[in-house]
Formats: structure tokens, sequence, C-alpha cells
């Protein structure tokens, strides 16, 4: 257990910032444990079990007994427990058909491996955070210089609309002087349907009538693609070296995911950021000539009146203060916080003195503009940035397909950005602490057995514990994150310990009984079979509050670790009590005798 921890001093980087003083930590305590073994608990277990008292009597009574050559081990005294009855048959069974104990195994690691490949996500650097609540944030921005009672009053537009929605279940605000929060919260029954979706592309339809103010919106939890953020979560960047081509190409990408059905916000020109500002924004305001006619007024009249209604500028002169002229405005009280809404209902004054409201002449609409020109060693780079709204397995998949179908001429290329996931780089990191981790193991266990041969019979104790992990992230569908691969590497220390204490008293038992190769494993085997058991049993006890009061399967980030020590420990007590042995005899040569 302690050797898988030493190749952690090869991480490099933010791996190394995270999981060497875990290695640290996890490593100290290891060899505290093993002094207090050789020290304390011998101490202890002296005084408790001293020879005269009760319960040295009763040590005494429960020593080991010796099998005859070709009997049954425990076939004489106390009847022993029923599941070292039942395991009895069990290993008596494996022995006599040792290659259909290796052959099921094989077949459960196989079906296990396709379950995890083809369900599991892989590769995401945090598998926690905010992902298993369902709630929107409405985040209000004025400019510097605002006042509170405008920003509270465009609170107070969001409240009243979100008040009037019986889905909702909670909505809090915080607002500052130029600067306002909303965070919406559902019903449970409600947080995996399409309801927090719908209602987030409400109020995105809302924010958009104000000018002057920047308003977003995000959404986050199950309802948005499984589980996360809300746009954009898949970004795929295309460089090259003539911008109009680099857009042509980001326009198809955009095109193509617009019309899958699973898509939805998708922008050619963003950020790929969930708070950075992807997209400008300018209002175009069309005038109706018919309507304006009737009211006999000329555009150029009609652009002068809206001008003052928006800049509130209605009169220009100058004024004469002791003796220096002082230019001076007249402007409209409260066009400062005038909005879209507000400006439609405005009501200007037309040259035959009647009032006309300026929604019935013009329509004001949003247009998206490019907001960025971004360069990259010299190259055009633009970003097409998505919300898929499902798994996010079945997502990279559709990301993937479209990025395949995409021609490119020459000197263009496209990239796929994935921030939350590790780098090729520290994936090759852990995988190379994990063969390190793998060689010690064997290299410890061949000095301890003096074999090159019964190694193996531990080693393979790894891949069997696999199938467990493999399995407990499917059914839990948690992500496996980098904390699993932590996790995995560690559980490669500890699952093999009850492999090398199963090895290591088969061999006593061949050298001290004088059994032959089938009674010995069958004898020592039933020895270990109830500290293994015990072992297993309070490690995964120990590991369960890490994962039993989470709100779901990755709300916290070292539940991926927990999972991976779970799942392994469990299976590999399974498999090293059935099929170690068979593996031991066939090693040994027990082969010969089938």
């Amino acid at each position: 257990t302690l050797i898988v921890f030493v190749p952690f001093v090869y991480l490099q980087g933010e791996l190394r910032i995270f999981y060497v003083p875990l290695a640290i930590v996890v490593g100290l305590t290891l060899l505290a444990s093993l002094f207090v073994a050789f020290t304390f608990i011998p101490a202890l277990a002296g005084r408790i079990l001293d020879m005269g008292s009760p319960l040295g009597t009763a040590w005494r009574g429960g020593s080991r007994r010796k099998a005859p050559e070709g009997g049954e081990p425990f076939a004489a005294g106390p009847r022993p427990p029923i599941y070292v009855r039942v395991y009895r048959a069990l290993i008596g069974g494996t022995l006599r058909y040792p290659w259909a104990a290796v052959v099921v195994a094989i077949v459960c690691l196989g079906g296990s491996y396709y379950l995890f490949n083809r369900y599991v996500t892989r590769g995401v650097i945090w598998g926690g955070g905010w992902g298993q609540q369902t709630f929107v944030d409405i985040r209000i921005t004025l400019p510097r210089g605002s006042d509170l009672d405008r920003t509270d009053e465009l609170a107070l537009f969001f409240e009243e609309r979100l008040a009037a929605l019986p889905e909702v279940e909670r909505f809090t605000s915080q607002v500052t002087g130029t600067f306002a929060a909303i965070r919406v919260t559902f019903p449970e029954d409600l947080e995996n349907t399409s309801v927090p979706s719908a209602i987030k592309e409400q109020m995105v339809a809302y924010s958009l009538g104000f000018s002057g103010a920047e308003v977003r919106v995000y959404g986050f939890g199950p309802s948005f693609y499984g589980g996360g953020g809300s746009p954009p979560n898949y970004s795929i960047q295309v460089l090259g070296y003539n911008y109009e081509m680099v857009r042509d190409i980001a326009e198809d990408l955009g095109s193509r995911l617009t019309r899958m059905s699973r898509i939805r916000d998708v922008d050619t020109n963003a950020s790929g950021s969930y708070f950075d500002r992807d997209k400008a924004t300018e209002y175009v305001v069309e005038i109706d000539r018919a309507a304006l006619a009737r009211y006999d007024m000329t555009i150029q009249d009609f652009v002068g009146r809206m001008n003052a209604v928006i800049r509130g500028q209605t009169g220009q002169s100058l004024l004469k203060l002791g003796g220096e002229e002082v230019r001076f405005d007249v402007k409209m009280e409260g066009f400062t916080t005038v909005d879209l809404r507000e400006l439609e209902e405005t009501i200007i004054t037309g040259s035959a003195g009647t009032g006309i409201r300026i929604g019935d002449v013009v329509s004001i609409a949003p247009k998206e503009i490019l907001a960025r020109i971004r360069r990259e060693n010299q190259q055009y780079e633009r970003t097409v940035a998505y919300e898929f709204r499902g798994p996010t397995k079945l997502g990279d998949m559709v990301r993937d397909a479209v990025v395949g179908a995409t021609v490119l001429p020459p000197g263009y290329t496209i990239r796929e950005e994935d921030r939350w996931r590790w780098s090729e780089e520290e994936r090759e990191q852990i995988y190379f602490v994990l063969a390190i981790s793998i060689l010690l193991i064997f290299m410890v266990t061949a000095a301890l057995f003096e074999s090159m041969v019964q190694p193996l019979c531990v080693l393979l104790t790894v891949p069997m514990a696999l199938i467990g992990v493999f399995l407990i992230f499917f059914y839990v569908n948690a992500t496996f994150t980098r904390e699993a691969y932590i996790g995995v590497i560690m559980m490669g220390g500890i699952v093999v310990n009850n492999a090398i204490l199963l090895v290591d008293h088969i061999n006593q038992t061949r050298r001290e009984s004088g059994l032959s190769l089938r009674d010995s494993i069958l004898t020592g085997t039933l020895e270990r079979v109830r500290p293994i058991l015990m072992t297993t049993t309070t490690t995964v006890l120990g590991l369960l509050p890490l994962v039993l009061f989470s709100q779901g399967a990755d709300a916290r980030i070292w539940n991926a670790l927990a999972y991976a020590l779970i799942g392994g420990l469990l299976s590999s007590t399974l498999f090293v009590l059935t099929t170690t042995p068979a593996l031991y005899y066939l090693f040994e040569g027990g082969w010969r005798r089938l």
C-alpha cells in the first residue's frame, strides 16, 4: 500500500499541487499505523489475552486445527460458521474447475468495461460543484455611477415576473449600487424536467428589453445538459489566416449545430466562457413610413424628436453669468433610466400638435453584431459555442461527429476546446504513475515470495478489482474524474494486500502441514477468509460516509475517489477468495493434474 505513493513525486503542475500532499498525508498515516501495529497492538493483546483470563481460554480453544492429509479442513471440533461452510463448497468447485473461474473473471472484466466505456463520462477535471442542484441566476450590471434605485428597479422587474410563475419555488435577490443578482430555485420534482430551461429562456427574452444595462441569465444543474451549467458547455475553435474563410467555416458549423434538436444557443463568435461577455448587441429601429405619414411627420422630424427622448436633450443655448457665457442643456427628466418598453410607450408631439406613441410608428429589435476579432499566433480564431441538452457522453459523441464531418481547406484547423477536461500531458502523468506503482508492487511481492510467478497471482487482483470500479461508476452514474484515477492508484496498493495475505498463508500451510497442493490451498484459504472479509468490511465502512450523505454521485470532488476504492475493494475481495486460489493452483502446476 505504501509503495504506490512513491511515484507521486513525478507528478508536475496542478497534479503535483493537489495530490502530492495527499500522498504524503496517507503515507505518514500508514507508517504511523504500522508502528502501532508492531508496538502497541502486541502489548495490548498480551494484556487482554492473558492466558489465565477467560479471553485467553477462549483464544486457546479457538486455535488452529491441523487437517489430516487428504481430509477436509475443520472436520473436527465445533461446526464452522455458515459462511465458512458455503465458502468451502464454493472454493472446492473453483479448485475442481480452475479454468472456469478464470474465464468467469475475464468475462466479468470485459462486460463491466463495455458498460463503463459506453456510459461513463471520463477525463473531466472536477465532478463536483453545482451539478446536482438546479437553479437559474440572473445578473444585472449597470454602468459606473448608476444609482441604487435604478438597479433595484430592474431587479424588481424580474421579481414580478418570477412571482407570477407557479413553477418557481423560491427566488432571492441581492442588490448593490451597480449590480444585482437573483437566484431562482425549483421544487425537487421539477429539477430534472424541462421547466427550469423554459423559464431560463423566458428570462433571457426579458433581458433583451433593457438598454444601458447588461442583463445575463445562467442556468445550472441537471436540467441543463444533464448536470452542470448553462451555455456554452461546448466550444469548438476554428483557426486560419483568412478572416472571411474562418468566419464561413464557423457559420457552417453553427448552421449544422442549429439543426440538431438537443442543441440550443449556438454562438459562432463566442468567448467560450461562462462569465466573459461573448455577444455584442445593438438595437435596430425600423420606421414605418406609412404610419408616420398619417401623422404628417417627416422622418427627419421624427428622428430629431426621438433623439431628444433617448438623449434627454430638448434644448441647448448659452447663458450669461457674471460676464461669462455658459452653455447649458435642457433635458427630459428620467432619460437616463429609459428602457425599450418605456421608449415604445413614450408619447412625442407631432407637427400638428397631436400625440404620437413611438411604438405605433417604429419597431425596435435587438441584433447581434461582431463582438471581437481574435488572433492566435497570427491566425484568426473564432469560437463556436453552444449548449447541449443531454448526457455529457452523448454530447461528446455529437461534437466529435460534427467536427469529423467538417471539410477544411489546407492551412485551417479545428480544435475542440475542453476547459473542464484534463490535458493529454496530465493523462500521461497519471498513466505513468499507475504503471510505476504496479511495477513496484511486483518488485515488492517478488522479493517477499522469492518467486516470479506467485507475484502474478497478486498483481492480477488489480484487473479483478477494476470490475467493481467499472460497475459502481456505471450504476451510480458518476463521472470518472481525476480523483477516480488517483483512487485507482490507491486501490492498486490496497487490494493486493488481501492477495498477499492469502498467497503467503497458503505457502506457509504447504511448508508446515505437508498437505497436497489442492488441500493446502483449500486449508490456507479457509483459514484466511475471516480476516480478509473483516479487512474489507472495515475499510468500506470507513469510506461510506464520504458518499452516503451526498446529494448526488458528483456532489463532492472526492466522491469519485471513494467510489473507486469501494468498488475495487468489494470486487477484489470476491475474486481474491475465488479466482486467486484457482490462479495459484494453475501457476503452481495444478494444471498438470487436470
